[in-house]
């Protein structure tokens, strides 16, 4: 009898990424993690990634096009990677600027899983970067702004539109920790030390100073903390670097 020949077909797709991380598989290879605009965060081999003239494409927060091939969505597929634009944050004369683009990636891989697809996401982390790298004044106030998007995206969203107790637009001056809602100035009097600070960069044009980032990055970090704790996880330890040398 003669045996028919079953062929496989093989899944493929190609899309823009942001390289996460990676780690060695073999004396050649390495497995890629990277976050995409069309598929989320993806996973796969690079066959002779170690390569000395490949091992440059590879480098975390370079922006790449990544061709994944496998046979099941769910297996540790092939990947092929061209550069499209290196990440140059180690050049940078002021480290707080490569350590905040460190954060943002870590943050990503640490909050997402695997398949999400989160396209909106992708490119604001994207143009933060650029906007990082670019130099550009407001860039802490955009990495902050950054961290409530991602925490909307993760469940952990904040309603800083108007006051949880009195509706009122006006005067938002505080946050509650247990429903992440706004509270305006009247209606905290007597339970501000109970509330976080509400800095008015977060909702107006103002400009932030040195005190406002500090109270823009208390905000964030409780609330991330409070999904670390829902995910059995703690947050990446470069975040802390890059609040730290703010600090300094």
């Amino acid at each position: 009898k003669q045996l028919k020949k079953i062929e496989l077909k093989l899944i493929t797709w190609k899309n823009k990424a942001l390289v996460l991380s990676k780690i060695n598989y073999s004396e050649t290879s390495l497995i890629l993690k990277v976050f995409t605009d069309k598929k989320g965060i993806q996973t796969g081999l690079v066959k002779g990634g170690k390569n000395i003239k490949k091992s440059n494409i590879f480098e975390t927060g370079n922006l790449i096009i990544a061709e994944w091939k496998g046979k099941k969505e769910e297996s540790l597929g092939l990947f092929n990677c061209e550069l499209l634009e290196a990440n140059s944050g180690i050049f940078l004369n002021d480290s707080r600027m490569f350590l905040s683009i460190i954060s943002v990636l870590n943050l990503i891989e640490f909050s997402l899983l695997e398949n999400e697809v989160e396209e909106e996401l992708f490119i604001k982390s994207y143009n933060l970067i650029k906007s990082i790298l670019n130099n550009q004044k407001l860039w802490l106030e955009n990495y902050i702004k950054w961290e409530l998007f991602l925490l909307k995206k993760i469940g952990f969203g904040l309603e800083l539109n108007k006051c949880i107790v009195s509706n009122s637009k006006k005067n938002l001056s505080y946050v509650s920790p247990k429903s992440g809602c706004a509270v305006s100035k009247s209606s905290a009097s007597g339970w501000e030390t109970k509330l976080l600070r509400l800095p008015a960069f977060l909702i107006s044009n103002e400009k932030a100073n040195y005190n406002d980032i500090k109270e823009g990055f208390n905000l964030t970090s409780y609330f991330l903390i409070q999904f670390s704790k829902s995910i059995n996880k703690n947050l990446p330890f470069t975040r802390k670097y890059f609040i730290d040398s703010i600090e300094k």
